[in-house]
């Protein structure tokens, strides 16, 4: 049972991740100022990064692979 609670949280995680990461894409590209805020695209990215890494050190947890 935990494993497919693992497995489930996994592709939540990682859709909220690629959300995350698709959104923040969005909002850079038409509201960022040119070569100025190009740190806010970089933490945006790391932050969907550290939530996708995240989910999978918990799967292997729940899993057990």
């Amino acid at each position: 049972m935990a494993r497919h609670l693992g497995y489930l949280l996994y592709w939540i995680a990682s859709w909220i991740a690629v959300i995350l990461i698709a959104a923040g894409l969005v909002v850079w590209l038409y509201f960022a100022r040119p070569n100025y805020d190009s740190l806010g695209l970089v933490i945006i990215i790391v932050w969907g990064i550290i939530i996708w890494l995240g989910v999978r050190a918990i799967r292997y947890w729940l899993g057990g692979r």
